[in-house]
C-alpha cells in the first residue's frame, strides 16, 4: 500500500508542482515584465492546484497527518483514546468514500455535457475523476489502517 501511495504522490511531486511552477512564473514574469499574461493560465493553475491538493489526501492519511484538534482526546483514557481513533478513521474513511462517490457522479456528468475549462479546451472529467479515485484511495487507506493497527 506505502509503495502504491508513494507512486501516487510522486507522481503530483515530479509533474505537477513544477508544471504549476513554472506555469507560475512564467504568467507573473509576462504579466509584469510584457503586461501580457496568460489568457488561459489562471484556468490551469487552478485545476493544476486542485489536483495537487487530491493527489496528497492518500499520502496524508497514511502517514496519520491530517489536522486535529485534540483538546478532547489527550484527557482521554489509553482504551478511550484507542476507541476515539477507531471511531475517527471510521467517520474520515467515510466522508472521503462519499467525497469519491460525489465526484464520481460529477465526473459523469462533466463528461456526458462535455464541460471544458473557459480559455483552454480541458475537459473537465477526467480531472474530476482523478479527484474521486485520490479520495477512494484515501479512504481505503483509513480503512487499512484502522484493520492494520486498530486505528492507532
Amino acid at each position: 500500500m506505502h509503495k502504491l501511495i508513494a507512486l501516487w504522490e510522486g507522481w503530483a511531486a515530479y509533474v505537477l508542482l513544477p508544471a504549476l511552477a513554472l506555469l507560475v512564473t512564467a504568467d507573473v514574469s509576462l504579466r509584469y515584465v510584457f503586461n501580457a499574461p496568460l489568457a488561459w493560465g489562471t484556468d490551469v493553475k487552478e485545476l493544476l492546484l486542485l489536483l495537487v491538493m487530491t493527489v496528497g489526501l492518500a499520502g496524508t492519511s497514511w502517514a496519520d497527518e491530517h489536522i486535529r484538534v485534540t483538546l478532547v482526546e489527550e484527557r482521554l483514557s489509553p482504551a478511550l483514546q484507542r476507541g476515539f481513533t477507531m471511531l475517527r478513521r471510521l467517520l474520515t474513511a467515510t466522508l472521503l468514500a462519499l467525497l469519491a462517490w460525489a465526484m464520481a457522479v460529477l465526473a459523469l456528468d462533466m463528461r456526458e455535457f462535455g464541460e471544458r475549462a473557459e480559455f483552454v479546451a480541458i475537459p473537465f472529467w477526467p480531472l474530476a475523476a482523478l479527484a474521486a479515485t485520490s479520495a477512494l484511495l484515501a479512504a481505503v487507506v483509513e480503512v487499512v489502517r484502522l484493520a492494520q493497527k486498530g486505528g492507532r
